[in-house]
């Protein structure tokens, strides 16, 4: 079987109902393939696009935040924050 390819997430998806659903299709997609933690950090950000990407290279840059020392629930939880939280 080959490995399914990840889901996109940008500004399009920026209703709460559509960000909770981008997270069960990564989270299914990783249960799928039973990925290594730092992998499906990497998958997550490959998925980024536009400012969502751009976000992700501010935490790399500004907070010194590498991918390869982030396991997918540390980048869930920032993900979350600046996706679900009240603003």
């Amino acid at each position: 079987m080959k490995k399914g390819k990840p889901p996109t997430f940008d500004r399009e998806l920026k209703k709460l109902e559509n960000v909770k659903a981008w997270l069960d299709e990564m989270k299914k997609l990783f249960e799928l393939h039973n990925y290594i933690e730092n992998m499906k950090t990497s998958i997550v950000i490959f998925s980024l696009k536009g400012k969502e990407y751009i976000w992700w290279e501010y935490l790399n840059c500004v907070r010194d935040i590498r991918k390869e020392d982030m396991v997918w629930h540390e980048f869930k939880g920032l993900f979350m924050k600046k996706y679900l939280s009240k603003r």
